[in-house]
């Protein structure tokens, strides 16, 4: 056999490896399940609360693994004979999970809407699977790579677990209700600047969107508080920003002037111009929480 024969078959032979190198490398890119024991916190904590109340189990949803979790894990996985030690990790996990889509409520929609909003949707938790909570699971799945069906499934759900946060949970952990003081402050600060109806709108469908109106100290990199404003992005100190009446007056005044220099945008759109998301059309999705919202902090 000539030489030139032999590169021919050597060449081909590098190329079926390659190939079966990618195969092995797409079939183990899927992120490990995390761990979370006695101790942890986080998003991803919250996550399993909901899962097991799924399951049935009466358990608070604080993002804390205290006892009380862990006792509620160790029945759960006595009950599925699964090793118990009070510990979720890779098998307790797949267990835990429920497949949920468009059109699905309860708590294990409100378990997948935690775990997106680890990675910045926003999402009300209030356990109805809309529309907005299909846009943001086929969002995050195109940008994973995984089958962009809005269906979140066992894939989906390993990704959005075992992503964004390590044992401890990670991601930042957002209450299912809002903060009756936030409301107070937010459309009390909106009409001591005297802010139209559609400014208002736009400042609590950013506040639900960013924060389900809770005034958080985490968030994506050095976001904080009730809209999720950044130090590092010039909206004013760590301190400055948790301080609801001041972040509500540094979205308020720049939203002032986009809406008297474009009357036909929607609130959503003026909220979408003040806080540059990347996901712009967040905002308008939640405009009937966000009016039910104004009217209960009027009655605040």
């Amino acid at each position: 056999m000539t030489s030139r024969w032999w590169a021919v078959i050597a060449t081909a032979c590098a190329a079926v490896l390659l190939m079966s190198l990618a195969v092995v490398q797409s079939a183990t890119a899927a992120p490990a399940w995390p761990v979370l024991r006695n101790g942890s916190t986080g998003a991803n904590v919250s996550t399993a609360q909901y899962l097991l109340r799924d399951r049935g189990y009466d358990i608070a949803v604080d993002g804390e693994f205290g006892p009380a979790t862990e006792n509620t894990v160790l029945t759960f996985q006595q009950s599925q004979g699964y090793g118990a030690d009070g510990v979720v990790g890779a098998e307790t996990w797949p267990g835990l999970i429920s497949t949920v889509r468009e059109g699905d409520s309860g708590d294990a929609v409100a378990a997948a809407q935690t775990a997106l909003n680890k990675f910045g949707y926003g999402l009300a938790v209030d356990g109805e699977f809309g529309s907005a909570t299909a846009s943001a699971v086929t969002d995050f799945q195109s940008t994973k790579g995984l089958s962009a069906d809005g269906v979140v499934g066992p894939q989906t759900w390993q990704s959005l677990l075992g992503e964004g946060g390590g044992d401890d949970g990670g991601g930042c952990a957002v209450p299912a209700e809002p903060d009756p003081e936030v409301l107070k402050t937010v459309y009390r600060t909106g009409i001591e600047l005297g802010v139209s109806d559609r400014v208002m709108l736009a400042g609590f469908e950013a506040g639900v969107v960013e924060s389900n109106m809770n005034n958080l100290d985490c968030g994506d990199r050095d976001s904080l508080g009730v809209f999720q404003q950044r130090p590092s992005q010039g909206w004013g100190t760590p301190e400055q920003i948790m301080n609801v009446s001041y972040a509500s007056h540094a979205f308020f005044t720049p939203a002032i002037e986009v809406a008297a220099n474009n009357p036909d945008m929607s609130a959503g759109q003026v909220a979408q111009s003040v806080q540059v998301s990347a996901y712009p059309d967040r905002y308008d999705a939640v405009e009937a929480t966000a009016l039910a919202l104004i009217e209960r902090a009027k009655g605040l």
